[in-house]
């Protein structure tokens, strides 16, 4: 999967939406408020642990799947290679206040990569562990990426 319109995704935040609702196209899956209010069937729960949690910025997210969803469904490796974008298009858009923090803030972030945690990580889908290559992802499922954890 690849990014199919980047330059379709456009942000916009209102009072009673501090989340805000973001639209466009990121990895062939739709970012817009169906994302967050679309029907879970259409959805994925990913959970971010310690640093992985950190990179993205969020413990949880809803991500829409692409739609239509192929047929033999989403592979998971393929949402990996796909999942810092992603991440990017549902938190970009908080609230105004973080979009001029974020853009104002030149300083690098002491936060690692997402690339970097999802290459390190495991994943579980639904509880059990996942092979990147020939786990398919299905509507409703929910990944854990879980990124080493050190210490005894």
């Amino acid at each position: 999967m690849t990014i199919q319109d980047p330059s379709a995704a456009q942000t916009a935040g209102t009072a009673g939406d501090p989340a805000g609702v973001t639209t466009g196209t990121v990895a062939g899956v739709a970012t817009g408020a169906e994302s967050t209010q679309g029907p879970a069937s259409q959805q994925i729960t990913v959970r971010f642990f310690a640093a992985a949690a950190e990179a993205a910025g969020a413990e949880q997210l809803q991500l829409p799947l692409p739609s239509p969803l192929p047929s033999e469904g989403l592979v998971l490796a393929d949402l990996i290679a796909d999942l810092p974008q992603l991440v990017r298009a549902q938190t970009s858009g908080r609230t105004a206040t973080d979009d001029v923090a974020t853009a104002s803030d030149s300083a690098p972030s002491a936060a690692p990569s997402l690339d970097r945690v999802c290459a390190r990580s495991s994943f579980l889908v639904n509880g059990v562990r996942a092979r990147a290559e020939s786990t398919v992802l299905k509507p409703g499922d929910q990944l854990d990426v879980l990124p080493p954890f050190a210490g005894g």
